[in-house]
Parts: structure tokens; sequence; C-alpha cells
């Protein structure tokens, strides 16, 4: 078994079950209140719940000081996988419900805050304010929403105040500092320049030697010149800041005999790590109730967030053309050895090496990303009767986003405009009304109970958009100057400007009707069955309509008369559902052909380019239909011991077909369509546990703890593969070409490419001595097309395995290399209180998933490039010189040379994604650590202080991973097909926290 799985195996027993196992000693009982949750449009006790649900309340979310409640629930959900992107401020969070169903759509589950939908939610609300989080996971609880739930729904309820109370003040604030978590090794100005050595003088090509002596100088001044130089760990300078963090939460609520009021402001300010960055957010959130009369009640909610994101990160797009991360790893280790200071910009350097100083690129390049988010939602609850309640919430969403970016002389966008900056203004604006109208009916006769829900609810969703991309400007101009006017860039003669671009959102129109029962008998035996019907524009008349029923049943089995004196057992409850889902996650109206306007089907007009109207590549599809996600579900849940030990376990079988795909197409003036093309299915296992292992008057110990496996698997490609193929290759769009394959019968997300053989040895060639030259022995396969830009195999090149034994090695030698999917995953918590001290301890872990290492892969090819520093590991490779600085060429003399070296020579060709670059990401994290002290209640009434605690914390405190990048959990694509993949990622950062939670 692997060595990691046995650690994490251990950890786990030793710090959940062993504990658990003493649980039966306690004498000590605490009493469970009964839970209720929210289920989509009404909540209903957690003991009647008879579909898959996962939950998060207050209680668990107030030691995360975080600014993102993704951060905050992370680990924490069974079956919910939370990961950020790369440790960016303001990064994106992607989470996945059951491991997502989509093959080319997005993954992201329906988010509904306080009864209104949001795309965005967990970027905009903060821990302090969350009172419940609801994951609804399986079909039968999810198809009550449609057409939105085929991914899962997360239903956030947040804090409101309270009926009947006098006003309350509280203020947590904490301050804290981020620092890296590691770096990559690289070489030392000693190995770079050897490594030099070897590149500049291996051919003996009388230029290149000069060259060399040139720059670096003679072999025999090497030593003294770069063991002693003045190192520049690059990394460091542009990521090894300080990065202070300062944030307030300030929360009033109270209320009076008929109303109650919650008013949330909060206010972050964040350093990045990496020089130039940063992250600002002001939010303010006032909830209001109202009890009209006995009967008839009504509230509102109005949020309003700001945020700021600066700083251009380490890749806007994760590519190998815009990769900055490559500038802090590859630029040479030291100062001189170039004419031109290396504090200075070297335009020699950078078009002969692709690559500038980071802090001066750093410095020439700005991004500010601004995000203003609008939320109004109001409700009117009419108690009709004793039995029928009516109830009506509408919303209103926006969401602008400006986007300033400003490129200065040193970058490679401005040096392929006559040195000259260029900026870039992009804006949007989407916005979303959403009104829902349901009649419930509740009702108790006998040993029955009787819920009945019917709906209706419409949500359209518009928006707009402009690009300007103005180049020309001054070459002293600063950016903020360009920013504020754009009128200052002047096009030389004879060449023009481009047009700005707009273009509008299409309209998104959904209108649905629903229905849901809910029958209890003898407290024991429940039913819920639903059906929702939904009708959308973004398909063509016929199509437009999709209908969704789900059933579950649950088994009370502890209120059978033979378990009903038990004392030990409080529930022990049977789920099984069945349900269908929808989704049509794509742009409206594609099954019709219109017109696209932009610069590019443009003319010039005068000193610009008028835009122009040209047919889109995505060719009509009056065809598409819904896709269609059925979904299977059975579960138990179990407490014991008056609630000190409690869980449940589920198993589902998820199958999604009329995958809604953007293929491509063979038709002249079409790139793609969208087409109902393939099948995914989802199989996997759930397990929570959870409990009190000490319940003292003085001393409490909790935990829990969540354990997911997810198997995906892909069914059928449909038409999106030829004839007679059940495969289709992807690209990734970082290094590697097509590196990803999406395959009947694998995982979505599975790398593809060559197997690692090591390297070429001497025993491989014939030599001859007369010329000096190696020649491959026949039947050995030769790499030179594929890894060396056709240039002749030499010993210590990169050797791959010829997988089909043709004797060569070609494109048909690439095979699977394992996937993303981690085996299973999960986290674990513990709480502990003495006296007015107490502590937790949060780990989050994955095992068996794979990380495509593409840096690793980039930083150890030479690729077209001298003087680019390399990976540490490239000081072991094959050499060819001895340490007089005299070339080898005799085979017996070669061996023993690199007789203890194990690295191959990078290799002179294109990027390839081969084995070396794939590599086990299985991690342990110790999450987050917080040590509070509460002074004694009473201590400062005298004040009105009601509580007051200090506590530190540390988040991202340690992981315990092989895995040899910054961080084994970086995924820098948004693609479905192709995650998993570190490839210029802003490393993520260790959080040292301290703060105070007042209230008064």
């Amino acid at each position: 078994m692997n060595k990691k799985v046995q650690q994490i195996k251990w950890l786990y027993l030793s710090a959940f079950l062993l504990p658990m196992l003493a649980m039966a000693q306690e004498k000590d009982k605490e009493k469970t209140i009964d839970e209720v949750v929210l289920v989509g449009y009404s909540k209903v006790s957690k003991k009647d719940v008879t579909n898959a649900v996962s939950s998060v309340k207050a209680e668990a979310l107030k030691d995360m000081p975080v600014n993102s409640a993704a951060e905050a629930i992370q680990g924490r959900l069974a079956g919910v996988q939370v990961q950020a992107s790369e440790g960016s401020p303001g990064a994106e969070v992607d989470i996945k419900v059951r491991g997502g169903t989509s093959i080319t759509g997005s993954n992201a589950p329906l988010y509904i805050v306080d009864g209104v939908q949001m795309d965005n939610a967990m970027s905009l609300l903060t821990p302090k304010e969350i009172e419940s989080i609801e994951v609804l996971k399986d079909a039968s609880s999810t198809s009550i929403y449609g057409s939105r739930g085929a991914n899962g729904v997360v239903l956030i309820t947040t804090k409101s105040g309270k009926k009947r109370a006098t006003t309350s003040i509280n203020y947590n604030g904490f301050t804290g500092v981020r620092k890296i978590m590691n770096t990559l090794d690289v070489l030392d100005p000693y190995e770079f320049v050897m490594y030099q050595y070897e590149l500049y003088n291996k051919n003996g090509v009388a230029a290149d030697v000069l060259a060399f002596a040139t720059r670096y100088g003679t072999y025999n001044e090497l030593y003294n010149k770069y063991s002693n130089v003045k190192r520049r760990d690059w990394q460091d300078e542009l990521f090894g800041r300080e990065a202070f963090n300062f944030t307030h939460n300030l929360t009033v609520n109270g209320g009076s005999e008929k109303s109650a009021f919650a008013l949330t402001l909060n206010h972050v300010d964040e350093d990045g790590i990496m020089l130039s960055s940063g992250f600002k957010r002001s939010m303010v959130n006032f909830k209001y109730d109202y009890d009209i009369s006995k009967k008839l009640k009504f509230g509102f909610n109005a949020r309003y967030s700001r945020s700021l994101i600066d700083g251009v990160g380490t890749s806007s797009t994760g590519s190998q053309s815009n990769n900055r991360l490559r500038n802090a790893v590859r630029y040479q280790p030291f100062e001189g050895g170039s004419n031109i200071p290396v504090d200075d910009f070297d335009p020699d350097y950078a078009t002969n090496t692709n690559l500038v100083n980071p802090l001066i690129l750093n410095q020439n390049e700005v991004r500010t990303n601004r995000s203003n988010d609008l939320l109004l939602n109001g409700y009117i609850n009419w108690n009709i009767s004793k039995d029928f309640t009516f109830r009506s919430v509408i919303g209103y969403v926006q969401r602008d986003i400006i986007t300033n970016q400003f490129w200065g002389v040193v970058t490679s966008q401005a040096r392929a405009n006559a040195d000259m900056p260029i900026v870039q203004l992009d804006r949007s604006q989407s916005r979303r009304i959403t009104n829902t109208n349901t009649l419930n009916y509740t009702k108790k006769f006998g040993r029955h109970k009787l819920d009945v829900l019917l709906g209706q609810e419409i949500i359209q969703t518009d928006g707009e958009s402009s690009n300007t991309y103005v180049k020309w400007f001054p070459k002293s101009i600063l950016p903020q100057e360009a920013f504020s006017n754009i009128a200052a860039a002047t096009p030389p003669a004879g060449l023009i400007q481009d047009a700005a671009r707009t273009a509008a959102l299409p309209p998104d129109r959904l209108a649905s009707f629903f229905g849901r029962v809910n029958y209890i008998f003898d407290n024991k035996y429940i039913l819920t069955a639903s059906v929702r019907a939904d009708g959308s524009n973004v398909f063509m008349k016929g199509n437009q309509w999709g209908y969704f029923p789900a059933a579950s049943l649950a088994w009370k089995v502890n209120e059978e008369k033979f378990l009903k004196d038990v004392s030990w057992l409080e529930e022990l409850k049977l789920r099984v559902g069945y349900g269908l889902s929808g989704n049509n996650r794509i742009t409206s109206y594609l099954w019709a052909n219109f017109y696209n306007i932009g610069a590019n089907n443009g003319y010039v007009f005068g000193t610009s380019v008028t835009p122009g109207a040209g047919i889109s590549t995505t060719q009509a599809n009056p065809n598409v239909k819904w896709e269609a996600t059925v979904s299977k579900n059975a579960g138990i849940d179990f407490g014991f011991f008056n609630g000190r030990l409690y869980g449940s376990v589920d198993g589902y079988i998820t199958d999604t077909k009329d995958l809604l795909v953007l293929a491509k197409v063979p038709f002249p003036g079409y790139a793609n369509q969208f087409q109902n093309s393939g099948k995914t299915q989802n199989k996997g296992l759930e397990f929570t546990l959870g409990g009190a292992i000490v319940n003292k008057e003085d001393f409490t110990w909790k935990t829990d703890i969540n354990l997911s496996a997810n198997k995906n698997k892909i069914l059928s490609l449909g038409s999106g593969v030829r004839p007679g193929q059940d495969y289709y290759l992807v690209q990734s769009g970082g290094i590697g070409g097509f590196d990803f394959i999406a395959k009947v019968g694998s995982a979505v997300g599975t790398y593809y490419g060559y197997v690692t053989e090591g390297r070429y040895e001497v025993s491989d060639f014939d030599y001859n001595a007369a010329t000096q030259v190696y020649t491959l022995k026949a039947g050995v396969p030769s790499t030179s097309a594929i890894a060396l830009g056709a240039r002749a195999v030499q010993p210590g090149d990169l050797k791959l395995k010829d997988l089909n034994g043709d004797g060569q090695i070609t494109d048909a030698d690439r095979q699977e290399l394992g996937s993303a999917q981690p085996k299973f995953f999960g986290g674990f918590n513990q709480t502990f209180r003495y006296k007015n001290f107490d502590m937790s301890l949060f780990f989050n872990f994955s095992v068996g998933n794979k990380v495509y290492n593409a840096n690793k892969i980039e930083n150890t090819t030479q690729y077209l490039y001298r003087d680019n520093n390399m990976a540490a590991e490239v000081a072991d490779r094959w050499r060819w010189f001895d340490n007089n600085g005299v070339k080898v060429n005799d085979p017996t003399a070669l061996a023993a040379l690199n007789a203890n070296t194990t690295m191959w020579t990078p290799p002179s060709g294109q990027y390839i994604l081969h084995s070396y670059g794939i590599e086990d990401g299985s991690f342990l994290r110790l999450n987050n650590v917080t040590l509070g002290f509460t002074l004694p209640k009473g201590s400062l009434e005298a004040v009105g202080v009601k509580n007051f605690r200090l506590y530190a914390t540390v988040n991202n405190v340690f992981v315990l991973t092989k895995y040899s990048g910054y961080d084994p959990e970086a995924s820098t694509r948004r693609n479905p097909l192709t995650p998993g993949v570190d490839y210029s990622a802003y490393p993520r950062s260790r959080f040292f926290v301290t703060g105070v939670d007042i209230t008064f």
C-alpha cells in the first residue's frame, strides 16, 4: 500500500477513531435539539429529510478568520470539493458536488442566497454573516430546481436579527501577515554558468565559444567568479514580501415586538505576497423583517459590495505566451554577465532568452479589476389559514466589472508595438431578475402528516460588455494617465487604432412551475415526491420545455417498536432516492444564426476601424435540447448516546446524458457547434461521522470527519468523435500540445503523453572514433523528432518508451498517464474547550489524484533559448565536459564521467508532456489552527461588554505531500476536461492571524 495512504490512515485513526471508541465510557450526555435544514423553498426537520444533504452551521465557521466563504467550507462537506485555483488575492475557487457532470460546460453548482440566485455567491459572502449552508447533492433534492440543479445546489442563509431582542453590536477584527510557503529550487550561479558553458561550447562553434567568453569569462575564471557572486533569488524578491491583512466585521442586530433587523459591514485590505498585488473589499448588508399582522409578514435584504484586485499575477490565462512566473524562475541568478546591469532592462537579453527581469516586468504591467455587486430582494409571507401559507420572493442581482490593463515599454506586447505602451479597458454588466411564488399546505391528521408545496418562478438574465484596446501611447506615460486619457495615444503615420468592441449578452429567460409532496406516516415512513417544468429560451420552440421528476423514501427504523426502548439509539434512518435534473447552461439563441459586430469584421474610416458585422463561427443547431442528469442515491443516518455520536453514509450513481458539448464541425466558415453528444457517470460513497468525545463542565472535545470517494467515467462521446473512434484529444493551453484525452471508459480530465524512460546511455550507440560521432544502434528507438527538435540523438538525451514496439517514437507512443480525480478526499476537525480557553484544528486531505506539473516540464527543457536558468535537478544532468572544461568524447571516459549523474540533458525541442511531469498530488494539510481565550462572563458588563474573546490563528500551517511544485491543489485551467494543471500558478502562502471578537 502507498506509504502516503498509510500515513493518512494512521493520522485518521489516532486523531479520530480511537477517541471515538472511548466515548461509550463517558457518562455525561448532551441533549440535542431538533435541527432544521433548508431543502429547497422550505425548511424541514433534519430527522425528516429523505435526500442527500450536507450542512454547515455558523458554529462551525466562527473560528475561521478568512475572507472567503469558500475557504471556510473547504473540506467540511462530504462529496463537495473546494479547490482554489492558485494563491493570488481574490483567486477563483472551484466548487464541485459529486465530481461534476459536464465535459465542456460549467460544473459549478447553483447558489441560492436568501432565496435569490447568485453566480458568484461565495466570493461575496463573509463567513461571519452566514447562518447556514446546505448543499443538495442528489437529484431527488436538486430536481426541485430543475434546469439549474444538475451540478448540485448550495443554499445559503445569512444571519437575521431577532424579534423582541435588545440591540447587540458585535465587532470581529483580525490582522495578520502572509508569507510564501516554499519556492522552486533552481541552479545557483556557478551551476548556471557551467550549464551555459556546456550549451555554448558543446558543438565547437567558434562564434559561440567567443560569445560565452565575452559574456561570462574564460573557463578558468568561472569558479572564482561565480561561486562567490551575489546570488539573486528572484522568487524571493518577487513573492517574498510580508503581506499584511486587515479585516473588520461589524454586525448590529436586534428587534422590537414586531420587527427584526441585522446590519453587517465588512472591510478587507489584503496585500498579496507578490509585489504590486492585493485585494480590497467593502461590503454592507442590511436585513429587515416586519410583522404587519399575525398572518402577514414582509422583509427585505439589501447587499452592496465593492472589490478591487490589484496585480497582473503570474499569468493572465496560464498559457506559455504570458507565463510571468518563468521570468522569476529562469532569469539569470546573479548580477552581471552582460554589458547592461541586471537591474536595468536588457533588450538584447530579452530577445535572445524571451525573459525580462521579473521586478522590472512587474513594474511595467499593471492590472486593476474592480467589481461592484448589488443584491436586492424582498419577500412577503401570508399565513392564509392555519394550514395554508403563501410566500413571494423577488430579487434583483447586478454585477459590474471594470478591468484596466497597461503594458509598459519592456513588455513583449509593447516591444511588438514600436516599444510604445498599450492599454486595454474592459467593461461588463450582468443583471438578473427573479420572482418566486409558493403556496404551502401543511396538515396533521391522526398518524398522518402532509406537506404540499406548489410554486412558480421566473428568471431573466441579460447584460452587455465592451472592450477597448488602445496602442501607441507615449513611452513616458504612467498607467493611471493612460487609463484616464486614451486620447494621448497617437497612431504613427499610416496606422490606425482598433475600434472599441461591444457585445450584448443574449437575454436568458426561464419560466418554471413546480410542486412537491411530503408525506409522513406514523413518524416512521416518509415519502417525498416532486416535479418541475422549466421553459427556456436557450432552446428552439419544441425543445424549450424540460420536465424533472424525483421521488425519495425514508424509514425511521429507530421508531419501530423493536428499537423504541433502546436507550443508546437516537436515530437510525434509511433513505433511497431517484431523480432527474437538467442543464441549459449555454448561450441563448444558439439555435439560430446571428451576426457578430466587431473590428475584425469592420472597415477603415479615417484613423480608426469602424466595426462591421460577420456571421458567428458557432454554427446554429435547432435540434439542441436539455442535458439530463439521472441520480440514484441510498443512504443511512445514525445517532447514538443522545447526540454524542452521529453520522451518515451515502452511496450514489449519477448518469448524465445528452451532454451539451461544444463540438468541432467540418463545415466551411464554422469552427464549432453546440450538440447533445455523450454520456458521463459518477459513482461514489460518502461518509460522515462526528461526536462529543469528552463533554465535561470544564472540558469538551468534539470532532467531525467526512470522507468521499467518487469515480468518474465517460460512457459515450456521441458525435464528438470520428466514426470508429472512442476518444478525442484536448489541449490544456499550456506547454504540452494535446496533453489530455477524453475517452470512453476513462475519467474526465485524463492526462495523455509519453512515458519517460530515463536517458540514452553510451551503450545505446555505436561510436566512430575517426569522426567522433555517436550513432544510435539498430533497434533503439529515437526521440529526435518528438523531443529534440529533429537533431540527432546523443548520449544523455531524454529517452521515451516505445509503447507499440515499432522501433520509433511517434505520436502513437502516447498513453493515459492518470487523472486529476482523487480516489478519496475529505477533512476532519477537532475542537477543544478548557474553561475559558478554546482550540480548533482543521485538516483536509486528498489521496490518489495526479497533478500535471507543467512548470517542472518547462524548467527542465531548454527549448529554443540559452541563458535561461533551470530547475535544480538539472545540476545532476549528463555531462560532456570534465573538471578541466575539456569535452569528453571517448565512450569509456564519457560513461565514467556520468556514472553518478541521473538526469538527462534538457531537451532542445518543443515542450511535450511525458510522465516525468505527472506527480502524485496526494496531501494532508493542516488548514487551520486557532487558539482563543474568552473572558469570564460578566467580567466587563460594567462597561457594556457582553463577550470578549481574543484569538490567534495560523492558516495553511503545513502540507504533507510528495508533490514537488508550489502546491498540490493548484489548478490553473477552467475547462472541465483539463483539471489539475499546475502551470504558472501564483504560489500559496501561510497566514498568521491575531484577532478580537467583542459583543456589546
